[in-house]
């Protein structure tokens, strides 16, 4: 797994950073320690946070930096996973983080200094995937349940579920709005923009953008829906401060044979409660992923938008010969 930093906004605006699987980085203002360094950026400490990328995934780690590091939004005690569409904030800069899954990229900037890795017992490995054993997959009218011990089973929640017929079916042969990979977005909310191969984000000022991303990846072998939808409920209880997850009522997503949906939601030590919402649909061999990202406290009016958008998004793929 490779992974891209988009400098989105600070003093090196429009700046993209590769970091190969394998790999890490140093970033900061000090030009002689950081292997991407910001010099201008007076609020950032001289090495101020770090991205590893490996087989398991890809984290951000801050390096005790002054001013603290961000991710969408929320302070970061020391490590966190990193996904497609997070934003890294770090004194006056903003990262975008652009995952990209088994696809070569260039060296990262080379330094002369070697980068501090973390011994094995201070990284956290994500969990993989693989299970034990192959379980038959879910009827797409059954509701499936999450592989968890009985104390921590993510309750059912039924909030969220787009009303059927609340938005018009697309007409055949009509454009979408956006597409990435097999997701086709026939709706962007008003106020809303697009963010080209990534999603679309909330337009605020000087507040906490809410996102709505998208990507696909194809199932391993062997490997079913559920599989991957409990290694993302054991990841969210690792990584996560005391997560709260509801096994929510799966949408109707045009195009799928199979849908899941989570809704987790946490509080860090620091900063406003996190909103995540994810809906999985498998069309074939291949897994689509949206993802709503929102603070907590603006979920009641954001709902209704993710719920607009959901109810006209569709999911399909053409199999390969």
């Amino acid at each position: 797994m490779a992974l891209i930093l988009e400098v989105k906004a600070g003093p090196s605006a429009g700046r993209k950073i590769p970091l190969p699987e394998g790999r890490a980085l140093l970033v900061g203002r000090a030009t002689d320690r950081a292997q991407f360094a910001v010099p201008h950026d007076n609020q950032m400490s001289g090495v101020h946070f770090a991205v590893e990328c490996g087989p398991n995934g890809c984290h951000l780690i801050d390096k005790k930096s002054t001013n603290g590091t961000y991710l969408n939004g929320a302070k970061i005690e020391e490590e966190m996973l990193l996904a497609h569409g997070d934003e890294i904030k770090s004194g006056q800069t903003i990262f975008l983080v652009r995952i990209v899954p088994d696809k070569p990229l260039p060296d990262a900037p080379a330094t002369s200094q070697a980068i501090a890795q973390p011994s094995s017992a201070e990284r956290r490995e994500m969990p993989g995937i693989s299970p034990p054993q192959v379980r038959p997959m879910a009827p797409p009218s059954s509701r499936p349940a999450l592989q968890a011990p009985p104390d921590q089973q993510p309750a059912v929640s039924s909030k969220g579920l787009p009303s059927r017929g609340t938005e018009p079916p697309p007409r055949p042969g009509q454009t979408p709005a956006l597409m990435i990979g097999g997701w086709a977005f026939h709706k962007i909310p008003e106020g809303w923009k697009i963010q080209e191969g990534i999603g679309i984000q909330r337009v605020v000022k000087d507040a906490f953008p809410a996102s709505i991303v998208a990507i696909e990846e194809p199932l391993g072998p062997g490997l079913t829906l559920q599989h991957y939808v409990d290694a993302h409920t054991k990841m969210f209880r690792e990584y996560l401060p005391d997560p709260k997850i509801n096994l929510a009522v799966p949408p109707v997503i045009r195009g799928s044979v199979e849908t899941v949906a989570l809704e987790i939601q946490y509080s860090p030590k620091e900063g406003p409660s996190i909103f995540f919402r994810r809906d999985y649909a498998r069309c074939g061999t291949i897994l689509g992923v949206l993802t709503l990202t929102t603070l907590e406290k603006d979920l009641p009016s954001i709902r209704p938008i993710y719920d607009s958008v959901l109810t006209a998004i569709s999911f399909s793929h053409k199999e390969q010969a």
